[in-house]
């Protein structure tokens, strides 16, 4: 299948030049560059799916935006890039479709242009949500321009909708229109019950009111909705202030990935396997649900990194680590430290969980010579009871203190009289 193209055209080389490499340095899609519309008609004939065009206005051979027209003929998502763009151009019919538009006018006109096309090119796998009684005059003008930006959109006129929809998915954006004809109860119900579920960070929300309900607005922000923006907005507006707010979420979700993570292996670290495991340990002990807490360490792994170098320690690490995911995937996993870890789960069944620690502890014992090119073991202690997660952990390393101290390479489980 072939990939789908960036492409740029503008009758300056060296402008032309300069956004493909910064895209280049930004994306892996392949970047198509045309300086006239002889060769954008010659590009598109050729079949090549184009993902993203930024055009100009003003070509040798198209001096009144001929090359934007035959773009959005064939749809493509088009971005203007020019230096003769105007407020009397922006109300033209024809650049009502476009997706949007950058001045020419200073250098960093460059990084934003790219950026825009990126942006455009993420748009598709992000998801708004919009909520609208669909009786103003501004909910389809917000679809049109949320399909421009090659958004996925699903409208709901019921917050009780959005609430059942919750359970099961989580948009990137959900945006609030004209409020004031939805029950104000059942409105400030659902952004407390968001926000119950989902931080600002986590699921950004914004409101589009008129300025007649500009209080109502921001009483929405005191509630938990992040923005607010004025039924006379214009499209940039709306365009950057979206943006923004959705990058903003991805970058804190991208944070939060990272500091959930060991940065060696990828497994959880000790920090978030407590709060989650708390979570989890609360759950269970109220439904009466049973569980397990297991406890694994790398036999002799003080004498690898002494023989054989930390590198090569770290891999045999990475390949216990990646093992243990495998083999215990649907359970909380990660890594205390060092060469020391840490499973936690619900328990289905006893001969079940038996059988997979040994499945795990013959695999490495088999396979970890011809995976990392040395043999390595690992010892397991295992815990089906405990009242509190510490307590649970505890057993657990104790059982393992036994495997280890009764030879190494064995599973060890604990005793309920402990």
């Amino acid at each position: 299948m072939t990939q789908p193209t960036f492409l740029i055209v503008d009758d300056q080389k060296s402008i032309a030049n300069l956004l493909k490499q910064e895209l280049k340095a930004r994306s892996s899609l392949p970047i198509k560059i045309c300086h006239t519309l002889s060769e954008v008609h010659s590009f598109l004939e050729s079949g090549a799916p184009v993902e993203v065009a930024l055009c100009d206005l003003n070509l040798p051979d198209a001096p009144k935006g001929e090359v934007l027209k035959l773009l959005l003929k064939e749809h493509i998502t088009t971005v203007v890039f020019s230096a003769s763009f105007n407020e009397k151009k922006r109300n033209d019919h024809i650049y009502r479709k476009v997706a949007d538009f950058v001045l020419k006018d200073n250098p960093a006109a460059i990084n934003y242009a790219v950026d825009t096309m990126l942006n455009l090119h993420k748009n598709p796998r992000r998801q708004i949500w919009l909520l609208s009684t669909n009786q103003s005059r501004f909910s389809q003008r917000l679809i049109n321009m949320l399909y421009l930006q090659r958004y996925q959109v699903t409208s709901f006129e019921q917050p009780s909708r959005i609430r059942k929809h919750l359970k099961t998915q989580k948009p990137d954006m959900i945006l609030l229109e004209d409020s004031s004809h939805i029950d104000p109860n059942e409105l400030f119900n659902l952004i407390n019950d968001i926000r119950q579920q989902y931080n600002s960070n986590q699921l950004p929300m914004m409101a589009c009111e008129p300025v007649e309900h500009i209080e109502l607005a921001l009483k929405m922000m005191k509630y938990g909705v992040n923005d607010f923006f004025n039924t006379s907005f214009t499209p940039e507006e709306f365009y950057v202030r979206l943006k923004q707010n959705i990058e903003l979420s991805e970058s804190y979700r991208e944070i939060e990935y990272i500091s959930r993570r060991d940065s060696l292996t990828n497994l959880f670290n000790r920090r978030h396997f407590f709060e989650r495991g708390e979570t989890l340990f609360k759950q269970w002990k109220t439904a009466q649900k049973p569980f397990f807490t297991l406890m694994i360490d790398i036999d002799h792994f003080k004498k690898v990194n002494d023989t054989y170098g930390h590198q090569k320690g770290d891999e045999v690490i990475v390949y216990v680590a990646q093992s243990l995911q495998t083999h215990f995937s649907y359970n909380l996993v990660a890594r205390f430290g060092g060469e020391e870890f840490c499973v936690f789960g619900e328990l289905n069944s006893h001969d079940e969980l038996a059988g997979n620690c040994e499945a795990l502890r013959q695999q490495i014992e088999t396979e970890s010579k011809a995976s990392v090119g040395l043999p390595v073991t690992i010892s397991l202690g295992l815990c089906t009871h405990g009242n509190s997660l510490e307590h649970a952990i505890m057993q657990a390393d104790n059982a393992l203190y036994t495997a280890k101290e009764t030879g190494r390479n064995r599973l060890s489980k604990c005793s309920k009289t402990k």
